[in-house]
């Protein structure tokens, strides 16, 4: 009976069944949906290898006979991956495009800008072949962008206008906000409603003063003409784009003033590509920022005789 014993034992503990170890959840699955997670809040570059990872948490787990879970972890992880890996290819593409788009707005403001000044540049010689002059530089009346208003389409407004009262008297200053389209510039919006940038260079002289040297505008009184630009009207400066903190109300009588001390003084600041300027012949064109001296004075005055550096004008 004894024996009986001994042997019936060992055959009981056979009959009992192993014990089975729990299916674990994919390292590689969490790994892949937290770096996804983190690909999609910002940190881009942990997208490719979280998607990379939850393909292979995927595959083992297919491949472990139930001993590995974590499938929807995996998949989860997979996609915000590749969501983050798509915000990624858009935001590298936005970087890359952004620059070119800003060029072509710029471009484009520039040629508005150029379309403006070569408008006013055809009201001023209308004007000079109406009045056989062009607009009369004054000190306390008001400004050429007045004078040449009939012959830019705005002869209604020009006639609101009381020519033998000063810009400023109460009734001319309440014309200020009617400022034309012609006049703003784009490139420009943050300036107060009735201002310009656009202004003619002038020398400050007296009358009977030297002749020499002068730019296309002076306020000596003296009529000028076509026939005063000795230098060619192509050659010439008769509009320029001042700085933005150099504008002035559209009306008033105020304008570049040319000083051979100082020739480039509120030119420059407002656009890398150059200086947009308008010549005496209705033409435009783009002055280098880094115009020299000799040439920027020979565009401005009329009748100083000097030469021009090839290509200066484009």
């Amino acid at each position: 009976m004894a024996q009986g014993s001994d042997f019936s034992s060992p055959m009981a503990h056979q009959g009992k069944p192993a014990p089975q170890k729990a299916p674990g959840t994919s390292g590689k699955a969490i790994a892949s949906l937290i770096l996804g997670f983190l690909s999609i809040v910002g940190m881009c570059l942990t997208g490719i290898p979280g998607l990379i990872l939850g393909i292979m948490g995927l595959s083992d787990i297919g491949k472990s006979g139930g001993r590995t879970t974590g499938k929807g972890i995996a998949i989860g992880g997979i996609v915000l991956s590749s969501l983050g890996i798509a915000w990624t290819v858009i935001a590298i593409l936005i970087g890359m495009l952004l620059p070119a788009v800003q060029q072509v707005r710029g471009a484009a403001r520039q040629v508005v800008a150029q379309n403006n000044v070569r408008q006013q540049l055809l009201g001023m010689l209308n004007y000079e072949s109406a009045n056989q002059r062009f607009p009369p530089q004054e000190q306390n009346g008001l400004s050429w962008r007045v004078y040449i208003l009939p012959y830019l389409g705005h002869e209604q407004l020009f006639d609101q206008f009381k020519l033998d009262q000063p810009w400023d008297s109460p009734h001319n200053i309440a014309l200020l906000p009617q400022m034309p389209e012609i006049y703003a510039c784009p490139d420009a919006p943050e300036l107060p409603a009735g201002f310009t940038i656009y202004q003619v260079p002038y020398s400050d002289v007296q009358s009977g003063a030297d002749n020499i040297n002068m730019a296309l505008f002076d306020n000596s009184g003296r009529k000028i003409r076509l026939t005063s630009v000795q230098d060619g009207l192509s050659k010439t400066i008769a509009i320029v784009e001042v700085n933005p903190s150099a504008a002035v109300e559209w009306t008033k009588p105020a304008d570049w003033k040319y000083d051979s001390s100082d020739l480039s003084h509120d030119l420059g600041d407002l656009r890398a590509r150059g200086i947009v300027v308008g010549m005496g012949d209705a033409s435009t064109a783009i002055l280098p920022s880094d115009i020299s001296p000799a040439d920027l004075e020979a565009l401005i005055t009329r009748n100083g005789g000097e030469e021009i550096s090839p290509f200066v004008l484009k």
